[in-house]
């Protein structure tokens, strides 16, 4: 057994284990064309949610270049992907805002922190909706078009819009024009939903807490997202080779409480910049 675990963890520290990121992203994107292909949207809803948040998760893996040792290619992917599931540039402008997040980590800088210093609407309910990672990123989108995000880049929203526009009517020609709608649908819950539930954990807690970032278990993988204070630490090591780094990892039912706790109960609050933050050389553009 020791031996089969070396083993492992050498096929893991080689080139070859890009692999396991090329061909998790082929399997869950076959998946979810095939489920919403052949089964009834109210019943392919929710593992289509399932599957839709882990193409995002794979897609934060080329985001960050570490698939490929050109970053050109890794943004061949994010473009083919951003087109494919309809999102018209908002892949482009995720890559934008969360290479700010990392440079900037809960400062001036990282979208979320910025974000947090904006005047909030008197209405309590229109200022929790305000908060939605969905309605955070209609309002960075439109401030990306206007160059107010350093790493977005106008160009491939452009391309983007085109190659999204390129896919809807492929799917009306070759007559599942219902695509469109349920993949619109799909993104649009899964960013105001469980994108949000995992933004209000990976870096929110109580007043006194000094780090930086949260790390948590989960019911359904997450491919180690959810081991987030290694990936600050080091953003450019792939998913399978990320580890825990406290022996506490917050228990999953936090994944769905914390929102409530910042957002609604409001006795959380954003947590402390990285003491030591990472080399400008970790954020490809």
């Amino acid at each position: 057994m020791r031996a089969l675990a070396e083993s492992w963890q050498g096929f893991l520290s080689s080139r070859h284990s890009v692999w396991l990121t090329h061909g998790t992203l082929i399997l869950l994107t076959v998946s979810l064309f095939a489920l919403l292909l052949s089964v009834s949207f109210w019943i392919a809803f929710v593992p289509g949610v399932i599957l839709t948040h882990r193409v995002g998760v794979m897609m934060h893996e080329y985001i960050h270049g570490i698939p490929f040792r050109r970053y050109d290619y890794c943004l061949a992917v994010i473009s083919f992907f951003d087109g494919l599931t309809l999102m018209f540039g908002l892949l482009e402008l995720f890559r934008g805002t969360h290479l700010s997040h990392h440079r900037w980590l809960n400062s001036s800088g990282d979208s979320g922190y910025d974000n947090l210093h904006v005047a909030q609407h008197p209405n309590k309910i229109i200022a929790v909706l305000m908060s939605l990672e969905v309605t955070q990123h209609i309002k960075f989108y439109w401030e990306a078009w206007h160059g107010r995000h350093p790493y977005v880049r106008w160009r491939r929203l452009a391309l983007g819009v085109a190659l999204s526009i390129a896919w809807i009517v492929v799917w009306n020609l070759v007559g599942r024009g219902d695509i469109v709608w349920k993949l619109l649908i799909l993104t649009t819950f899964t960013t105001a939903v469980p994108v949000s539930l995992r933004g209000a954990i990976e870096h929110h807690s109580h007043e006194g807490d000094l780090g930086f970032a949260n790390e948590y278990r989960v019911l359904i993988p997450l491919f180690n997202l959810n081991r987030h204070i290694h990936h600050h630490e080091e953003p450019r090591l792939p998913w399978y080779r990320l580890e825990y780094r406290t022996g506490q990892p917050l228990h999953w039912r936090h994944y769905f409480l914390y929102w409530f706790r910042v957002y609604l109960k409001k006795d959380m609050v954003l947590m402390h910049p990285m003491k030591k933050r990472p080399k400008p050389t970790n954020f490809p553009t």
